[in-house]
């Protein structure tokens, strides 16, 4: 029998939390059951080169740097749908699958006129971020008619999307994102990985500089945390257009000198496994991989109680949940953590069997597979 053709549709293999898990994803597959295509809209990336060394064809759209401003957002939008129609048609996958909003939409419509048997669509993200677009709204809507699985990442955004969505409750699943467990963590020390010497605790948040992602509040968090308890360095791993107002802000705290922000690091594992504690100060969430990261590196969390993150972290057990935009909570979580070591370390621990028992990659991409020969066994069934 040969394997299954699989297309997947992204924006780009940039160094975001949905790129690493379609990364692992495609090249965790059976090959013997599936075959998978990548095709990136927006552009390429980093991780390209990984799936490339393993045989894993990835296409970039022509238009991928088409601005928008000249090109017009319909106009370049039918453009790939057609564009992505004539892939369709010429690779033939028995399934599509859309991994972002606008790939989805993309995905679908092309999906639907290249006559594919089967369309899977993600759901990665909790949906304030379409509220105002209407279009977007409307096509997702459409496309849902047609869609054979939809996959949430968490609970909590399978619940949102049945809100706003007309999709049918029995077509969307839930399948957690899955973590690689590492091994134990390499002989390097922060001058190695970063190029500074730290000395004392270090706190570090990852996120791309978005402003749902909270950084104003960990850093005043920061501030109370260095008034109260003193030694800790606080590390901003990431970047982004918020870059000058986030040093602005660290500077009027007077805590420049606490703070580093080594830019967006593919070694950001590296970096979480050296860190005594491990924030997530999001307003917003559907499920963050850097908790599952930190959790795989047996690092204790300090987490916003937002989206599906109480779905990853046991309070109290596996780390700490307090609310979103509250600085306040935040510095008591991260100094509660920095003072009751022992505290943390056995968070850290159970954090990490909780990884190996629910959110492994291996078990994500076992979850994926068995989603896959179902759709393809229930179409040939007709």
């Amino acid at each position: 029998m040969m394997p299954a053709r699989l297309l997947y549709v992204t924006v780009s293999m940039e160094l975001g939390g949905t790129e690493r898990q379609l990364f692992e994803l495609a090249r965790g597959l059976d090959p013997k059951r599936f075959r998978p295509h990548i095709c990136c809209l927006r552009g390429g990336g980093p991780l390209i080169e990984g799936l490339t060394n393993r045989a894993i064809p990835v296409t970039i759209s022509r238009f991928a740097a088409r601005d928008y401003s000249r090109t017009g957002k319909l106009a370049l939008f039918c453009a790939q749908v057609n564009e992505l129609s004539r892939l369709m048609r010429r690779i033939r996958p028995s399934i599509v699958h859309g991994m972002l909003p606008m790939a989805c939409v993309t995905a679908g419509l092309a999906a639907k006129c290249a006559g594919v048997p089967i369309l899977v669509t993600g759901r990665r993200n909790l949906g304030y971020y379409k509220e105002g677009h209407f279009f977007l709204r409307q096509a997702e809507n459409l496309v849902c008619l047609w869609t054979d699985a939809a996959v949430a990442n968490s609970e909590a955004v399978r619940a949102d999307a049945l809100r706003r969505e007309w999709i049918d409750p029995g077509r969307i699943r839930v399948i957690y994102n899955g973590v690689r467990i590492p091994a134990p963590s390499p002989s390097l020390g922060w001058r190695e990985l970063i190029g500074e010497h730290i000395e004392g605790p270090v706190v570090c948040l990852v996120a791309n500089f978005f402003p749902y992602k909270g950084h104003m509040e960990f850093i005043s968090a920061a501030s109370i945390v260095r008034e109260k308890s003193a030694g800790a360095t606080f590390l901003l791993v990431g970047d982004g257009k918020l870059r000058p107002e986030i040093e602005r802000k660290i500077a009027e705290l007077g805590m420049t000198k606490y703070f580093i922000l080594p830019g967006t690091r593919i070694d950001a594992r590296d970096i979480i496994s050296l860190s005594d504690v491990v924030v997530l100060s999001s307003h917003e969430e559907g499920f963050p991989n850097v908790v599952l990261e930190a959790m795989a590196a047996g690092r204790p969390v300090v987490a916003t109680r937002v989206g599906g993150v109480p779905e990853i972290v046991e309070d109290g057990k596996t780390g700490l949940l307090v609310p979103p935009r509250d600085p306040e909570k935040l510095a008591e979580g991260i100094m509660r953590l920095l003072v009751n070591r022992r505290e943390a370390e056995e968070m850290g621990k159970r954090g990490l069997e909780r990884v190996r028992e629910r959110f492994s990659m291996e078990k994500m991409v076992r979850s994926y597979e068995e989603l896959y020969v179902g759709l393809l066994r229930e179409k040939a069934a007709g």
